[in-house]
């Protein structure tokens, strides 16, 4: 783990994020809220094919993640029906915002259904020396998974036990899960990823430069990425924490 300051109220709390997936008239809208993001974006299609993507980012970790923005737009002319695994394919995770990249890839599916709206729920209970995390993701209100992790590893149920939830994850889960199971897994996946952060008060951090996590992360999304890891400083007062407060997911305060 990084040497960060220690957030105090960790242990007691929950990190949560919310994706709403919601169809328009020749168009989606996508949501994604959590402890330290907020993005939206709308996909529009036409025959079947994404004809334009209008994306935005609400609140971000660094001054450099806007700039990835523009480079979500290369979705534009994608078959709406493509499946999970050649969406994710179609973009390097090092040209683009991981989390505006999920999100666009959900919104393209969506595109896809006849689902009027489509919410993804994600809790991550906070680890402590006498319990382990639970993770939990539910859609449209219906719970799909309930695991338990504790250092980045899956601790229940039984058939997952020892299994990595983070580097190694995608391998093990894209034989595991059927396609209609694996979204729900990866969603949750990323989710216990960013709930890590919720162990330090990164707020504290406000001006650091992204090139001080060059050796950890480089290479990992675009911030952390030439030419932008050599500009991007991350910002100020943009860790929230909605242990308490759910409903205010998607408000983008």
């Amino acid at each position: 783990m990084p040497d960060y300051p220690l957030n105090p109220a960790y242990g007691t709390g929950v990190y949560r994020r919310r994706i709403r997936l919601k169809q328009g008239e020749g168009y989606v809208h996508g949501a994604l809220e959590d402890t330290n993001h907020g993005f939206e974006v709308r996909v529009f299609h036409e025959a079947g094919v994404v004809t334009a993507i209008e994306p935005q980012a609400h609140r971000v970790p660094y001054t450099s993640c806007p700039g990835a923005l523009e480079r979500i737009k290369a979705f534009v002319g994608v078959d709406i029906h493509s499946s999970l695994k050649e969406l994710n394919r179609y973009q390097p995770p090092s040209s683009n915002c991981t989390h505006l990249l999920d999100l666009t890839v959900m919104t393209i599916r969506q595109a896809a259904t006849d689902e009027a709206v489509r919410q993804w729920d994600i809790a991550i209970t906070d680890q402590t020396d006498e319990a382990d995390s639970i993770a939990t993701v539910t859609c449209n209100g219906e719970e799909v998974f309930r695991w338990q992790a504790r250092d980045l590893q899956l601790t229940a149920p039984d058939d997952l036990a020892g299994k990595p939830f983070y580097l190694g994850f995608g391998k093990w889960a894209s034989k595991h899960f059927p396609e209609e199971k694996l979204e729900a897994a990866f969603i949750l996946q990323k989710g216990y990823f960013v709930s890590i952060a919720r162990r330090f008060d990164m707020n504290k951090l406000a001006g650091e430069p992204a090139l001080a996590q060059k050796d950890g992360m480089y290479g990992a999304c675009y911030t952390y990425t030439s030419p932008a890891i050599e500009h991007g400083v991350r910002t100020e007062n943009t860790m929230l924490d909605f242990t308490d407060c759910e409903e205010q997911l998607l408000q983008f305060r």
